[in-house]
């Protein structure tokens, strides 16, 4: 399954009247006080050698009625080819013969493809797809996922799974973006490649740390990508998510799993909950 990487974002200031957002774990109390419920900030790859799975997640998670991630049955997401590939376009309506040219070199020397065996596989391929195959050089060759972690656990216990969004949804963020904005966070990709894998190892030892306020700062300097100055990846998603999130808390346990860049800033989720009416109070690993 394709899996999106949202953790490059970039993000903005925020107030330091907020709560000090010093670790990925938060259990959130309900507005009665009655129930209780955790959240945990994710990075949805990382390193294998690093990773980092205490007990504590299993046996918080174990004892909730629901896991609810971004996207439910991560393991089971299948994509159909009209999600990832252009209809009545191709790549060239797109990105101009300069542009296209530095495509190319950078296939043949990452993919060891020449221009027609790229154009072959990729001439209908919609841009978030090379993204994702630029992407791919930055991260370690043997890698974990929290989401793929916490559902297992969830099926091998029998603990019911949901999500907040579908793959389609994700993907449609990419789309949400017009021409000239796609085009140019697959060139700002290309551009930061050198750079990119430095970057993820850095962000890796942050996140880490479990300072969400540093990852934000460290994240706030990361990109040039049409991506830093939109919403569309974050603070809407997370908007969108808080009714969901409160609806599954009206009489369950819910462990919510999504990636650590949603839950710091003032439209973060740690912000909105408090703003309804929850105790968020930070656990340590």
């Amino acid at each position: 399954m394709l899996r999106l990487l949202f953790l490059f974002v970039l993000l903005t200031n925020y107030a330091t009247s907020q709560v000090e957002k010093n670790a990925l774990l938060w259990e959130v109390k309900s507005k009665d006080g009655k129930s209780l419920s955790y959240l945990y900030g994710t990075m949805h790859l990382m390193d294998a050698k690093l990773f980092y799975f205490p007990k504590k997640l299993e046996k918080l998670l174990l004892k909730s009625d629901l896991l609810c991630m971004e996207i439910a049955n991560i393991n089971d997401s299948d994509l159909s080819p009209d999600a990832l590939f252009l209809t009545n376009e191709s790549l060239s309506d797109y990105f101009n013969t300069e542009q296209m040219d530095s495509i190319y070199r950078w296939a043949e020397q990452s993919m060891l493809m020449n221009k027609e065996q790229f154009d072959t596989n990729f001439n209908k391929a919609k841009p978030f797809l090379l993204m994702q195959f630029l992407l791919q050089s930055s991260l370690p060759e043997n890698s974990k996922s929290y989401e793929k972690e916490f559902e297992n656990l969830a099926i091998k216990n029998k603990i019911a799974t949901t999500g907040l969004e579908s793959v389609t949804e994700q993907l449609n963020l990419f789309t949400s973006f017009n021409k000239k904005e796609q085009t140019e966070m697959v060139m700002s990709s290309l551009r930061e490649e050198a750079e990119a894998k430095n970057s993820f190892e850095q962000m890796q030892q942050i996140y880490l740390t479990q300072n969400l306020d540093n990852l934000y700062t460290f994240m706030k300097k990361e990109s040039d990508s049409p991506i830093a100055n939109s919403r569309v990846f974050l603070e809407n998603r997370n908007q969108n998510w808080i009714p969901q999130m409160e609806k599954m808390m009206e009489n369950k346990s819910v462990f919510f799993a999504v990636g650590a860049a949603h839950l710091a800033g003032p439209e973060g989720v740690i912000e909105l909950l408090i703003k309804k009416g929850y105790t968020l109070t930070p656990i340590k690993l």
